[in-house]
């Protein structure tokens, strides 16, 4: 049975004095095995969640059950936010003076937020070598995390930084073979062949190949592989790390735009894309109406649940022919998800359910449940019964994922409030101006160009303004001359 202690502090306060937050009644959510919200215990702590999964509350309720059997004297009320209206319920609940004790932050830009209005307490005096060893060594850095605010560690996380990355390659097994091939494609060139002899054969009934969303972001993910992949990375900022200045117009983001620029032109990507979310791809795969993408990790259950029947498989995604020049960057070790009220009466006492929420039980729990690898790697890397298709994943991830620096993540806060004002600017990412391209059939090296110096001209403006302010930052601020995208990078010590 879990228990935790804290370590390197005792309680400071007695148990007993505390009453469970109240919430907008909008947001409590009653799913228990029992009553939500009931206290039998001495201290009541406050915990605001999100599910994201079906029967994710029913989970979460069961896991604090657990919770307080090992903790006599606490008793856990969960309050359960729609996703959507999360963060703005929790900010609530701190205006009007009952803010939880623990709550589900969701990612960096709420964290920024969260942690900028004083909202969230640092953790750093109840960790120690012990709990660090609970995740990959040296992740916890607070130069890597991304759970750090300020060289504070405000955040734990849930699930593995590398379950986000994007880096699969799903594709249908018997299309390939009625199309005479006994493999995905696993070079750009073999993909642009392959694109376009099974869309010809399928005529129509399926496709060789199909954007994942509306802003053809895969081509990025694809870019890792060919350059250093700050330039295509997910946000669509386009920046070269290795030289501190926009690199949209590098041959490694240009020629792939390029390529689908010619699938589409002759219509081998299937159609209708640009206006797509983020689940119609998919949906489209269990369908069996597509050979091959560039697949979220969290597809791979959806995929099996819509169509238990198919026969898919995951590979890498392809490489240049010439060989790789890179690799997909995990930007932070972890995205953030839970954050402990800096306003908390009770912090020893939360920070016992902050310790189980990342302790071994739970995150196994979690795992069995939901399938989705956790940020406490043991309990999925030793597990006796991991799918074919899991087994894939992990060596995708150890083969083609590797850490990469961010400004974001490791800058100074200058640097921090430069990056907060670029990505600001729509207008600047390379995304839409790559689907313009594809979409029109017009030469994107020209329009990359442009972009570029739209770019650099918005960040030399930005760097004067921030450091006529006072603001320590120059333009060196994001190069990163050391870093070499073949390797994982470390922060210089």
């Amino acid at each position: 049975m879990y228990r935790s202690t804290v370590p390197r502090r005792s309680f400071l306060r007695t148990m007993g004095f505390g009453a469970a937050a109240v919430a907008t009644p909008a947001f409590v959510s009653s799913c228990s095995g029992g009553e939500s919200g009931s206290s039998s215990g001495d201290v009541a702590l406050t915990i605001a969640i999100v599910s994201g999964h079906a029967g994710g509350a029913e989970f979460f309720r069961e896991q604090f059950d657990n919770f307080e059997k090992a903790n006599p004297g606490i008793s856990v009320e969960m309050i359960e936010n729609p996703p959507a209206q999360n963060i703005n319920a929790v900010e609530l609940m701190f205006q009007q003076g009952n803010p939880p004790d623990i709550f589900y932050v969701n990612g960096a830009n709420n964290l920024d937020r969260l942690h900028g209005r004083g909202y969230t307490a640092a953790l750093d005096d109840y960790i120690d070598d012990d709990f660090r060893s609970r995740f990959p060594e040296g992740s916890l850095d607070p130069l890597i995390s991304g759970l750090h605010r300020e060289g504070g560690l405000h955040s734990l996380p849930l699930v593995s930084g590398k379950w986000r990355s994007g880096s699969l390659l799903a594709y249908n097994q018997a299309i390939l073979e009625e199309n005479g091939l006994d493999r995905p494609p696993e070079t750009f060139e073999e993909l642009e062949q392959m694109s376009y002899d099974i869309t010809r054969n399928g005529g129509g009934d399926y496709y060789g190949c199909a954007f994942r969303q509306s802003d053809a972001r895969e081509v990025g993910f694809l870019q890792a592989a060919a350059g250093p992949s700050s330039i295509g990375e997910p946000s669509g900022l386009g920046l070269d790390l290795t030289t501190g200045q926009a690199g949209v117009s590098d041959a490694s983001l240009v020629d792939l735009v390029e390529l689908y620029r010619q699938l589409q032109t002759d219509k081998i990507v299937m159609p209708g894309w640009e206006s797509w979310d983020g689940e119609r791809v998919f949906t489209e795969f269990a369908r069996e109406k597509i050979a091959f993408y560039a697949a979220a990790e969290w597809h791979v259950n959806e995929i099996a649940n819509l169509n238990p029947e198919l026969n898919f498989g995951l590979a890498p995604l392809p490489v240049p022919a010439a060989g790789r020049q890179g690799y997909l960057g995990l930007r932070a070790a972890f995205s953030p998800i839970w954050a402990m009220s800096a306003e908390s009466a009770r912090p020893d006492e939360a920070w016992l359910l902050m310790d189980f929420l990342v302790s071994e039980e739970f995150q196994r729990a979690y795992f069995e449940t939901f399938r989705s690898f956790t940020a406490v790697e043991s309990v999925w890397r030793d597990s006796a019964d991991l799918s074919e298709v899991e087994q894939q994943m992990i060596t995708i991830h150890d083969e083609t994922v590797r850490r990469a620096p961010d400004p974001i993540t490791d800058g100074s806060p200058a640097v921090k409030m430069l990056m907060t004002e670029l990505i600001a600017q729509p207008d600047l990412r390379w995304h839409a101006t790559s689907v313009e391209a594809i979409t029109r059939g017009e030469d994107f090296a020209p329009k990359a160009t442009a972009l570029d110096e739209e770019i650099d001209s918005f960040l030399d403006t930005q760097i004067e303004q921030l450091a006529s302010a006072g603001g320590e930052i120059t333009g060196d601020d994001l190069s990163y001359p050391e870093w070499d995208p073949m390797q994982d990078w470390a922060p210089a010590t």
